[in-house]
């Protein structure tokens, strides 16, 4: 029962009573132990209050709808990863996923206002993640920056030549410009395929600054497929 309901029938129950019924077959009518009638009795005669002691009050709190442990596995489950690994559609961590993935892992429905109460006492933010490439290989990189380049540049001094990096910039389809969550002053990173498409301007220069011809398209095809 909710709680008007349940004032309603203490202040009944102890107006009957009052009025010359039995204690005992008043509480039986409604279905209540035994002793709860002399709870309400006693509440009734407090001084100062009077009735008003059977009157409901606000709740003091809102009752814990997830364990410690389950809280846990939320932070676990929204820090670092993606929903897609969870078999959802989108992926940037809004409160409607995480209410959806709790559940659907839990069983227990939250609203929205509790999940981001949730979130925000596990530490968690909403944030704009970086974008890194699904096929993106560390290893490979650091690889690079510590064998390949290191023997790039000394071929390059031997022969008198000019090492010059090449970019591109202009706008993406696959930008992200949303936001999901991640762990305070941790910028979350979002996986994306490594192959985009977009309308880009190529510039190339040197570690001084100057500026230099820009790689032919096959050289872009290359670049572009490296995902690094």
């Amino acid at each position: 029962m909710d709680r008007q309901t349940l004032e309603t029938i203490r202040l009944m129950a102890v107006e009957r009573v009052r009025e010359g019924e039995s204690a005992s077959n008043v509480i039986a009518a409604y279905g209540f132990n035994r002793t709860t009638i002399y709870k309400w009795l006693n509440a009734a005669l407090r001084s100062g209050l009077g009735i008003k002691a059977l009157r409901s009050t606000k709740a003091t709190g809102r009752q814990r709808s997830l364990t410690p442990t389950q809280e846990s596995q939320v932070f676990r489950w929204v820090n670092g990863r993606d929903p897609r690994q969870y078999g959802l559609d989108f992926g940037l961590w809004t409160r409607a996923i995480v209410v959806e993935l709790i559940g659907k892992k839990f069983g227990i429905r939250l609203g929205l206002t509790a999940v981001g109460e949730l979130l925000a006492k596990l530490g968690l933010t909403p944030q704009k993640p970086l974008q890194r490439a699904y096929q993106r290989d560390p290893e490979a990189i650091e690889k690079w920056q510590r064998e390949t380049f290191p023997a790039i540049a000394a071929q390059a001094k031997a022969e008198g030549a000019e090492i010059f990096f090449w970019d591109e910039s202009g706008f993406r389809a696959d930008t992200v410009y949303g936001k999901t969550w991640g762990i305070r002053g941790q910028t979350p990173v979002v996986q994306r395929p490594g192959q985009r498409q977009s309308i880009s301007a190529a510039s190339a220069a040197n570690a001084k600054g100057a500026s230099g011809s820009p790689p032919t398209k096959a050289d872009s095809t290359r670049s572009r497929s490296s995902n690094c």
